[in-house]
């Protein structure tokens, strides 16, 4: 992967961030700033919430559903990048708030406000919209968008598995993994499962490559980093990244099931998002999500891993 000081400027133009101080966020306003490119990010106000937003970057407080915010947000905006969007919900009406309508209202003010160009970064799942709650809210945030073609250059960016360092989502594994386990569900009577990964670095570099790039562009890329592994070679990798032999600890799909439905009765009770979901076990136990092209000069999956030991141990 190149090094993003020495990479151009993604356009003299004024970029502007939803989803900023989340995972891939935060990821991509470094590297804004690190170029020199002018940007401006919706921060969801909290109270007592603290955030690592450079100080060049400007904020705009508010949320998906403010549209005053929003106004101010796109004002004077070339390129729109949308990455706020919910992982986790208690129920499907949480998704679609957040995936479906959180989507159009962005990308009508984005319209309205005369955007250039807006970026929805979704995600995989939205292939396979039957397969969860989650997985149907990218598809349908997705389909709202085919309104403004006509009035902006509309790009989808639909990632596989994001892995890199900073991701809280990602920290239980890693302990595992330093303890020489790797949980990983129990393969299929078929063969493996197997699925595509990207770097958080690589994901940042293909945004802003898009943000760069002419009318003419695609409007959805796949990228990723390794377009096809399995559970038994990110153990190998992982292994190697984290200077000890780490074995991969089959869990039976019918455990994962019934922890899936258990956790979704727990989340309805108490009203709150749990880390898993019978959705999530869903997605996971998916047969194939692989993808045909890595980007280029990506990261090999022992790199990518070993970025986030390093990360870790800093």
């Amino acid at each position: 992967m190149s090094d993003p000081t020495s990479e151009p400027s993604a356009g003299g133009g004024l970029i502007a961030v939803t989803g900023a101080t989340g995972f891939i966020g935060s990821h991509l306003l470094n590297r804004l700033n690190q170029r020199g490119q002018r940007n401006r990010a919706l921060i969801r106000n909290k109270p007592g919430r603290q955030t690592n937003v450079p100080q060049s970057t400007e904020i705009i407080s508010g949320s998906l559903s403010d549209s005053a915010a929003l106004e101010a947000l796109l004002s004077g905006v070339q390129t729109c990048i949308h990455l706020a969007g919910a992982t986790k919900s208690v129920d499907a009406s949480g998704f679609h708030s957040a995936n479906v309508i959180g989507t159009y209202n962005v990308a009508a003010s984005a319209a309205k406000a005369g955007v250039e160009h807006f970026i929805c970064v979704s995600s995989q799942a939205a292939r396979a919209p039957t397969i969860s709650d989650y997985a149907a809210s990218k598809a349908a945030g997705e389909a709202t968008l085919a309104t403004f073609r006509s009035q902006m250059r509309v790009t989808v960016i639909r990632p596989p598995a994001v892995i890199g360092p900073g991701d809280p989502m990602l920290q239980p594994m890693f302990d595992l993994i330093r303890m020489g386990w790797l949980p990983a569900p129990s393969e299929l009577r078929s063969g493996r499962r197997s699925f595509a990964v990207i770097s958080v670095e690589d994901l940042v570099a293909e945004i802003l490559a898009s943000a760069e790039r002419e009318s003419a562009a695609p409007g959805l890329i796949e990228p990723c980093s390794v377009s096809a592994t399995d559970w038994q070679s990110v153990g190998v990798a992982a292994g190697k990244a984290a200077g000890r032999k780490v074995r991969v600890l089959k869990v039976w799909s019918g455990l994962l099931h019934a922890a899936g439905l258990m956790a979704d009765g727990v989340a309805k009770l108490v009203r709150r998002p749990m880390p898993i979901s019978h959705g999530k076990v869903r997605e996971m136990l998916a047969a194939d999500w692989t993808y045909d092209h890595p980007v280029r000069d990506a990261m090999k999956l022992e790199a990518i891993l070993r970025a986030c030991f390093l990360d870790q141990k800093s």
